[in-house]
């Protein structure tokens, strides 16, 4: 069953909710019963949500997205509303390059301060699959390689920027770079395969 407007809404707030929560995980404090009572109040909501569990209403994938990327996989780790741990990223379209902005908060750290290799390679692997998508080349990602070139900060505004490189038949390389206002922070290059047509066309 699909969800209504209003569970939609809901689901979103609720990941929302869950995505603070997790944050503020990574620098908690406080005295012995101060944390034994965050500890029973995330006990009790566990059981509680473990009982409406596998009874997904959210689609896996979502071809209408509105001009709107992170709709295309609303349960994404990378871009999705409904999934707690992706960043809060604005992901459009302008022309034929896609750019994703916003910033990467605690649950992202890797050295202090800064966001873990791996969150930003899994960034490019999404954003530059999403710029085939917006050349209308749906593919896969074959190989991903990504050069760090100087930290990525956490809690500031990151801009990412991708563009179709060059394209062979169904082999796609796809290009990307990342900056914190002027300061060139990594690029990443993609090769992509392309969907095969099944044989009615489609």
């Amino acid at each position: 069953m699909a969800a209504s407007d209003q569970q939609r809404q809901q689901l979103r707030h609720i990941s929302a909710q869950l995505s603070e929560i997790l944050d503020s995980s990574q620098t908690l404090g406080g005295s012995d019963d101060q944390l034994a009572e965050i500890e029973a109040a995330l006990s009790a909501l566990s059981t509680k949500m473990a009982t409406l569990r596998d009874r997904k209403l959210l689609e896996f994938y979502n071809p209408d997205f509105a001009g709107d990327f992170r709709n295309i996989l609303p349960c994404s780790p990378i871009s999705g509303y409904f999934n707690p741990i992706a960043p809060d990223l604005r992901i459009w379209q302008e022309q034929d390059r896609v750019y994703a902005e916003g910033s990467f908060g605690k649950i992202h750290e890797g050295p202090p301060d800064c966001v873990h290799g791996g969150i930003i390679s899994a960034v490019y692997d999404q954003v530059l699959a999403f710029a085939a998508l917006a050349n209308e080349l749906p593919s896969m990602t074959a190989s991903l390689t990504v050069k760090y070139r100087k930290p990525t900060p956490l809690l500031k505004p990151i801009r990412f920027s991708t563009w179709l490189e060059k394209r062979k038949d169904r082999h796609i390389i796809i290009k990307g770079e990342c900056h914190s206002g002027d300061m060139l922070l990594s690029s990443a290059e993609g090769l992509f395969i392309m969907y095969k047509k099944n044989s009615t066309g489609n």
